[in-house]
């Protein structure tokens, strides 16, 4: 970035307004800016009233107003940006959404081609109303427009529905998605919202727009007060507009006597108001995201809005809210009166709501998101992923690094993957040259190299990033000298034994436990996903301040089958049980396959589906059909099934489809499939082991057994599939958890790991 005489960075905003007239994005922009104080804001804005400075600081913002009318203000304020650059040397230019500001911002880009360039899109209108107000100038005007989108090099959306459009003007750039927030400090904390009082209140604020469909709520006023005249209730209206028309509505159907309309109110009483409000109401007829739905939502009311634009990215229908029809007035009366009459509905959607709040649109959050945008185009970033497995493969480390493939993509960071399995044609020590030669080659032009294992990929890269004198970032997930005494030294005991034994040159272990510790100390950075893992790789002797715990998370396909349909497009029938992962000797699958003759006693309709491939197969085959030939009355081969390795999504309409997940496990460091099995609402039977404790907690969000205890393991199973109710339980509860291990905040751990 470039900077002042005085070392600081600056950022030049155009925006068509700012303080004192403020709505959602002006409101934005002073949250952000506050927050962020690493960097210098100027921004230029229209001077609409002559008693206003031309020159104030608000906050962490220098604001310049200029006297122009709204048709010159793209040129005026480019001439005042020009001006101001040749003393301020600015390296990013913000416009706040595409609109007059962006012409200011696009022609300001133009003239300084190397002045990074973000569009934030705020547009609360349907998506063809700047092309309207064109009218017949739209001719010469339409492809400029476009180029207010195709110029930015990095475009801040606040919902998916405004990242659509951006990219659908021809975006090519990152586009992403980072709502407005609440501040939720000054919020007033209430536990409940529809109360035992006589009268309940209905709010809204909003603008009295056409957009905001003020008129649908006194039109739904009518219907509610025909249709539930025992219910005892005034609606307020909070907002600046031409309210003569809703007056003159409101008296002819007669509600009157039961709107109020409260005009501008400044936003510290808005929350005054929430407070004592019931049910938030606003039936939008389009919405670019819905920022006062969010400050109810966090002020524990519950709400009800129309699926349009970027409401649909908080409100999921009877969960965070209620959906109603756009222009129905009949139907929102009727979602309004059952928020009233069902009391624990309304206070089980107005808890999700606050809780959703809390955890992504809290302002904190937000501005911390934009300020890695910032960073991120200070310079491009460039990563080099070795990993060992990658989609099609399945496993935690080919999930992880496809997630951060694709996200981290989106943030305009360029991602290269170099996958170990590409070599393992060749024979053992060949294939680690080559892939030491290949990340050489690929990673010249990285900043980082990321590898994902400490041995196959990891020692490679390790040696790669040392000769290159790249930043060298190591993820570990196992001990893969402890797999290797297991798998063909017959090694019997656990990972925390393991590590206290010693293995002797010339030993093969010997080698592989000096190549996995030797990546690690080469290491500038290590990330572990769990706290079990940590105090394993600290055993290794590495010092603690170069560990870093992420957990890890995932990115849940949200499948739209029913477990009914997917039952019966997977041809499943039956108590189904689930189990996946690589087929090797510490994952159990043969003590799942040994007790099923004896939960077959207990219930006849079980079936076994264990997905996965690896070395253990045919051993597993083997005992399949030894079983079968010992009790034949059971038919063990057609209750047992082995799948093999399928794609990711199959995996997830297994588990949602199925009955119980079953993971009888040596050693987890940190289970994708724990997670993705919690996501799609299968109970859960696990091993107490590795990173596995701190995902479940037994009886909680699923039922522990010890490793390999055969009798555990079948008491478990043949309980939780008589027992619905604990089912049920167990379920709500991990779904409840796993909300807690997002990608956003993975993410957001692993970028500050590799910013550092």
């Amino acid at each position: 970035m470039d900077f002042y005489k005085d070392g600081k960075k600056r950022v030049l905003i155009f925006s068509l307004a700012y303080i004192p007239f403020v709505s959602g994005a002006e409101l934005a922009v002073k949250e952000i800016t506050d927050r962020i104080n690493d960097l210098e804001f100027d921004l230029v804005t229209l001077r609409f009233d002559k008693k206003l400075p031309k020159f104030e600081k608000a906050g962490n913002v220098n604001v310049y107003r200029i006297n122009s009318s709204k048709l010159l203000f793209p040129f005026m304020a480019f001439l005042k940006g020009v001006k101001l650059n040749r003393k301020r040397k600015y390296s990013v230019v913000w416009s706040i959404m595409a609109n007059r500001a962006g012409f200011a911002t696009l022609f300001f880009k133009l003239w300084n081609p190397k002045v990074k360039y973000l569009l934030t899109l705020q547009e609360g209108d349907t998506l063809d109303y700047p092309e309207k107000r064109m009218g017949i100038s739209k001719i010469i005007l339409a492809p400029f427009f476009r180029k207010i989108f195709t110029k930015a090099d990095h475009i801040q959306a606040i919902s998916n529905y405004l990242a659509d459009w951006a990219r659908k003007m021809g975006a090519r750039t990152p586009v992403e998605v980072v709502p407005n927030g609440v501040d939720t400090s000054k919020i007033k904390n209430q536990i409940s919202k529809i109360k035992n009082k006589e009268e309940k209140i209905i709010i809204t604020t909003s603008r009295l727009v056409h957009k905001n469909g003020v008129d649908i709520l006194i039109r739904a006023t009518a219907e509610l007060k025909n249709m539930a005249p025992e219910i005892n209730f005034k609606v307020q209206i909070l907002g600046s507009g031409d309210n003569k028309e809703l007056k003159d509505l409101a008296k002819k159907l007669k509600v009157d006597d039961i709107i109020q309309f409260l005009g501008h109110i400044e936003q510290e009483k808005v929350y005054d108001y929430l407070a004592e409000a019931d049910i938030f109401v606003r039936p939008s007829r389009s919405e670019g995201l819905g920022s006062s739905f969010l400050e109810a939502m966090g002020a524990g009311l519950p709400i009800i809005a129309t699926p349009v634009g970027g409401i649909r990215d908080f409100l999921k229908d009877n969960e965070t809210g209620l959906f109603c029809e756009v222009d129905d007035p009949k139907d929102l009366a009727e979602k309004i009166k059952k928020l009233m009459t069902d009391e624990n509905l309304a206070k089980q959607i107005a808890e999700n709501g606050h809780q959703l709040i809390l955890e992504k649109y809290d302002w904190i959050k937000i501005a911390q998101k934009m300020e890695n945008i910032f960073k991120t185009m200070q310079g491009k970033m460039k990563i080099l992923i070795c990993t060992g497995l990658y989609p099609p493969d399945i496993g935690g480390p080919a999930t992880y690094s496809k997630l951060l493939f694709d996200e981290l993509s989106k943030l305009g960071i360029e991602i290269d993957v170099l996958v170990f399995s590409d070599v393992k044609k060749f024979p053992y020590i060949i294939r680690h040259i080559i892939y030491f030669f290949k990340t050489l080659n690929r990673g010249r032009n990285a900043s980082i190299i990321f590898a994902q294992d400490p041995l196959g990929s990891g020692l490679p890269a390790a040696f790669a990033a040392k000769i290159l004198r790249k930043k060298f970032v190591l993820k570990i997930v196992g001990d893969r000298a402890w797999e290797t005494a297991i798998q063909k030294f017959g090694f019997k005991k656990t990972l925390d034994d393991f590590v206290k034994n010693s293995f002797w040159f010339p030993h093969p272990v010997f080698f592989v436990r000096l190549g996995q510790k030797l990546s690690t100390k080469l290491a500038n950075k290590i990330i572990v996903p769990s706290n079990y893992l940590k105090n394993i790789v600290l055993k290794w002797g590495i010092g603690e301040e170069k560990i870093k715990v992420i957990y890890n998370a995932f990115d849940a396909l949200d499948l739209k089958e029913t477990r009914e349909e997917l039952r019966k497009k997977l041809n499943l029938s039956g108590t189904i049980l689930i189990s996946a992962g690589r087929l090797v000797p510490w994952k159990g699958f043969n003590a799942l396959i040994e007790i099923m003759p004896e939960i077959l006693k207990e219930i006849p309709d079980a079936k076994l589906y264990i997905i996965g491939s690896g070395q253990e197969e045919q051993n597993l085959k083997s005992k399949i059909s030894n079983l079968s030939a010992v009790r034949q009355d059971l038919k063990i081969e057609d209750k047992v099934f082995l799948i093999g390795q399928v794609a990711h999504y199959k995996v997830l309409e297994y588990f949602k489809a199925g009955d119980i997940f079953v993971l009888n496990t040596g050693y987890e460091g940190f289970s994708h499939f724990l997670l993705e099995a919690m996501a799609m609402e299968i109970p859960i039977i696990t091993t107490k082991v590795g990173g596995n404790t701190e995902l479940i907690e037994n009886g909680k969000e699923g039922l522990l057994a010890n490793y390999n205890n055969k009798e555990e393991l079948k008491k478990n199973i043949i309980e939780l599939a008589k027992n619905e109710l604990q089912k049920y339980e167990l379920t709500k509860m991990a779904k409840i958890k796993v909300a807690a291990f997002s990608k956003e905040i993975m993410l957001e751990e692993t970028l500050k790991i590799l910013r550092q």
